[in-house]
């Protein structure tokens, strides 16, 4: 009987190692859309943007604000296992739509505009100073930074990267009164050089482009964020469970394709898209 004694524990190890490496480690999703009801290859539908919730919410995927995302992995904590983050890139006015579908639902989000657009009187297609104000009166909103030019040359030239960030700093404060934390690359374009401005300025938590989900181990300077304006559900539904097919093609059932459920504006991505812009 006691020759079983370390045979039980070296059992007991493997098993756990075995289960270890099956389930799914603790993480959340951030999911970015860009504008809403628009015939752009950005854009998603209001009613493909609905059924996304609507798959979250019977999924049992909680929609947290990046306010506890960010403070769970500053302090290598894994969030809440399947936790989901809406962000939506560059102001566009079509913002108002998903606003109104987001607050009806009672649903935090993120906006991470562009400073020289925003609130511009000569830009008529971005959130005016009115939208911003309105927008401001929910709680569960969270507004960020997206640069002041949206420029390609902010991680190629450090001298135009330094005068956009002290440009955007001004701007975000003059447009919503107060300073930011929180700062995503445009195009997901990163430097050393650029990367470095934006801490000295006191931007803490940086968002890049990546399929990866966020986790405990995530680096606050490199927070992933998965384009999901094109995700159909199915493929919406593999990223989450975090299966190998988050990289890999969507091979969708034939029935699906009838499946009323599937709504969207464009044909359902193959694959994530790194168009996050």
């Amino acid at each position: 009987m006691r020759a079983k004694g370390p045979f039980c524990v070296v059992a007991l190890a493997t098993c756990l190692l075995i289960l270890a490496a099956v389930l799914p480690v603790r993480a959340a999703t951030i999911l970015v859309y860009h504008s809403f009801g628009v015939r752009t290859s950005m854009s998603i539908s209001l009613a493909a943007f609905e059924s996304q919730l609507d798959f979250l919410e019977k999924n049992g995927n909680k929609i947290i604000g990046i306010d506890e995302l960010v403070r769970d992995i500053a302090t290598g904590q894994n969030p809440p296992d399947g936790a989901v983050v809406i962000a939506i890139d560059d102001g566009w006015a079509t913002v108002m739509q998903a606003y109104a579908v987001l607050k009806r639902r009672n649903l935090p989000f993120t906006l991470f505009l562009p400073m020289a657009y925003t609130a511009n009187q000569y830009c008529k297609a971005t959130l005016s100073q009115a939208d911003i104000d309105t927008i401001k009166t929910y709680p569960k909103a969270t507004f960020a930074d997206h640069s002041f030019s949206h420029s390609p040359k902010l991680a190629k030239s450090e001298e135009f990267a330094r005068d956009d960030v002290r440009k955007s700093r001004e701007r975000f404060r003059q447009v919503l009164g107060y300073d930011t934390k929180y700062f995503a690359y445009p195009y997901g374009a990163v430097s050393e050089a650029y990367t470095r401005l934006l801490r000295e300025a006191g931007y803490e938590y940086l968002f890049v482009t990546g399929d990866s989900p966020v986790s405990a181990t995530t680096r606050i300077q490199a927070i992933p964020r998965i384009a999901a304006h094109r995700l159909s559900l199915p493929v919406l539904a593999s990223v989450l469970r975090g299966h190998a097919a988050m990289l890999a093609k969507a091979k969708q059932a034939p029935a699906a394709a009838t499946d009323k459920t599937l709504v969207s504006a464009t044909k359902a991505a193959e694959q994530i898209p790194r168009n996050v812009e």
